[in-house]
């Protein structure tokens, strides 16, 4: 094979983009004779990673509207030229399928592999008119929730291709030290630490909601900080309610380049979504050290963890607080920490799994003459 393309429906700090950059260093590094680039409709910050390591190109602003029905829009069709103009790829992955937005727009994919990484309402692209269920050759799903609700959906053969983040060393002591200084969290404070955009499904009012909560049952020596989301609906509202109920231990931060070093300064990473197939940030926060705690029933976590899973029934907000004030002892969270680490670097890190990846949509591919 010689030319592979990634594709994305955007350059953001979120799952898929994140899991197609993880894939992006591997092929460079394993595959480094495969002429690799990445297509994305929207662009966004993590262009400057992928220009390390692939070709790149871009087809709208991070926020700029695109209205699939309109393909006689002008930027339709300076983008469909723009593709055109691009070697043909021999294989082409699309990394969600909302990345199936593009399908309008590339005439030219090779073999069509899309990675179904989504659950839910957001898998509503399957259906859209793009060409997703007509076009694609190789279907993968990145867990297992998505798995089963993407081959009832489809009716077609999908191969579950685990999703993986990057393994990464510890953060220096002395950078979680600042972290934790700048928060101005002592070390005898509980450091809770939540993340994402702030929409309904991922669910930052049910983070404060466990805050409150906290409070409530075991008083107020703990900062539960939710980092990103500052540009959706839920932001405010949701800061404007923490201020109401007088929650002094409830803090919003901004999106931040490097998520590391934030989740390693926590003592318990918080996942509260409503809804989530497979959370990536939650193994970012197991390689980095911290025991992570959430609801089950609510997507992949209790498949992500297995027996190492620490939670409580969705939407039991309550019993959460328990389980993160149970973690308060360092012993013991060093240990939840190590088993989850253990569980996360043996079966969803990049050097685990991205082989079956490749392996899943170039096998498909025809060998054409050079």
């Amino acid at each position: 094979m010689r030319r592979f393309r990634i594709a994305v429906h955007a350059l953001d700090r979120t799952g898929p983009p994140m899991l197609a950059m993880s894939f992006v260093r591997w092929m460079r590094r394993e595959h480094p004779d495969v002429e690799l680039e990445v297509v994305s409709l929207r662009g966004g910050p993590l262009i400057d990673e992928v220009v390390r390591d692939a070709d790149a190109v871009t087809l709208l602003e991070p926020h700029e509207p695109w209205d699939l029905g309109r393909h006689d829009d002008p930027r339709a069709v300076r983008a469909r030229r723009r593709l055109d103009q691009l070697p043909r790829p021999d294989a082409t992955l699309l990394v969600s399928v909302a990345a199936g937005q593009l399908l309008p727009v590339m005439s030219h994919t090779g073999t069509l592999a899309a990675w179904v990484v989504e659950q839910g309402q957001d898998l509503h692209w399957i259906d859209e008119p793009t060409g997703l269920r007509e076009r694609t050759d190789v279907w993968l799903a990145g867990s297992s929730s998505s798995h089963a609700e993407a081959s009832r959906r489809l009716g077609a053969p999908v191969r579950l291709v685990p999703e993986f983040v990057d393994d990464r060393a510890a953060a220096a002591e002395v950078v979680v030290a600042r972290c934790r200084a700048a928060l101005d969290v002592g070390d005898d404070q509980l450091l809770v630490v939540g993340a994402g955009i702030a929409t309904r499904r991922k669910a930052p009012d049910l983070f404060m909601q466990v805050c409150a909560a906290h409070q409530r049952r075991h008083g107020a020596n703990a900062l539960f900080l939710w980092i990103g989301g500052e540009h959706d609906d839920l932001h405010w509202p949701v800061r404007e309610e923490a201020r109401r109920l007088g929650l002094d231990g409830f803090a919003t931060m901004e999106s931040v380049p490097d998520l590391h070093h934030w989740l390693a300064a926590a003592d318990v990473f918080l996942h509260t979504a409503r809804l989530d197939a497979f959370p990536l940030v939650c193994l970012h926060s197991a390689v980095a050290g911290t025991p992570v705690a959430g609801f089950r029933g609510t997507g992949g976590t209790t498949e992500m963890f297995g027996d190492t899973f620490l939670g409580a029934d969705y939407p039991d907000v309550e019993g959460l607080a328990d389980v993160v004030d149970s973690l308060r002892a360092p012993q013991l969270r060093e240990r939840r920490a190590g088993e989850q680490a253990h569980r996360v670097r043996s079966t969803f890190v990049t050097d685990v799994c991205a082989a079956a990846l490749y392996e899943s949509v170039t096998s498909r591919v025809e060998v054409g003459t050079p």
